[in-house]
C-alpha cells in the first residue's frame, strides 16, 4: 500500500472509531491498547474486542450469519448469567457456549512495521499472532490461544448438567482473566 493511501484509509478509520467510541460501541477494556497503536504513524486498528464470554445459539452448524447472541459479556460471569440468557433461547438451533481470548486487527504501513508489531505481541503471551498481505494490504491479527467452544445444547435444553455448565464458567472466568493479563503486558510493551 502506498503511504499515501495508508494515511487516507488510517484518517477514515480513526474517525470512524471517534463516532464509535461516543455512541459507546467500543470495547471499553481495548481502548487503551487501540489508542496506543492508532497513535503510532505505522498502525491503525479497524477492529477489536478485549476478550467475551457468550452463549450462542446457531440455526445450523457454521451458520454465524443467522446466529443468535443468547448472552454476550466482557467480563467474568457467574453460572446464573448462562441459565438467564438460556431464557432468551427461540428453541431452535445449537446452543453454543464460547470463551474467546482477545483479538485486535492491525493495518501497517509496511512489512517491518508488521514484523515489529508481530514480535511485540508474540512476546507478549499472543501466541496466535500473524500478518497477511494482498495487494493493497499488510494486515495483523493479534490472538491468543486460550478459548472455550462447547456444544451445551439444542433447541432451547441443555444437554449437560448444571455442574458442566459451573465448569464451563469457572474455565471461561480464568480466560478472562488471563487475557486481561496479556493485554496489560501488550499495553506495557507497546
Amino acid at each position: 500500500m502506498i503511504e499515501k493511501e495508508f494515511n487516507q484509509n488510517k484518517k477514515q478509520t480513526l474517525e470512524k472509531l471517534e463516532n464509535a467510541k461516543k455512541e459507546k460501541l467500543v470495547d471499553e477494556g481495548i481502548t487503551p491498547i487501540i489508542d496506543i497503536i492508532n497513535s503510532n504513524e505505522n498502525y491503525y486498528t479497524n477492529s477489536s474486542c478485549c476478550g467475551r464470554i457468550v452463549l450462542l445459539e446457531l440455526p445450523d452448524l457454521g451458520d454465524k450469519k443467522n446466529a443468535e447472541f443468547l448472552g454476550k459479556w466482557h467480563r467474568k460471569i457467574k453460572p446464573k448469567d448462562v441459565f438467564l440468557a438460556l431464557e432468551k433461547s427461540s428453541g431452535k438451533g445449537q446452543l453454543w457456549f464460547l470463551a474467546q481470548s482477545p483479538i485486535i486487527h492491525v493495518y501497517a504501513k509496511n512489512i517491518e512495521s508488521a514484523d515489529k508489531l508481530v514480535k511485540i505481541a508474540v512476546t507478549s503471551g499472543f501466541k496466535n499472532t500473524g500478518f497477511k498481505t494482498n495487494e493493497k494490504n499488510i494486515i495483523i491479527e493479534i490472538a491468543s490461544t486460550e478459548r472455550i467452544d462447547a456444544p451445551v445444547g439444542l433447541n432451547g435444553k441443555l444437554y449437560c448438567d448444571k455442574k458442566y455448565i459451573f465448569l464451563l464458567v469457572d474455565i471461561a472466568n480464568k480466560v478472562f482473566r488471563k487475557s486481561l493479563l496479556k493485554l496489560e503486558k501488550l499495553k506495557n510493551t507497546l
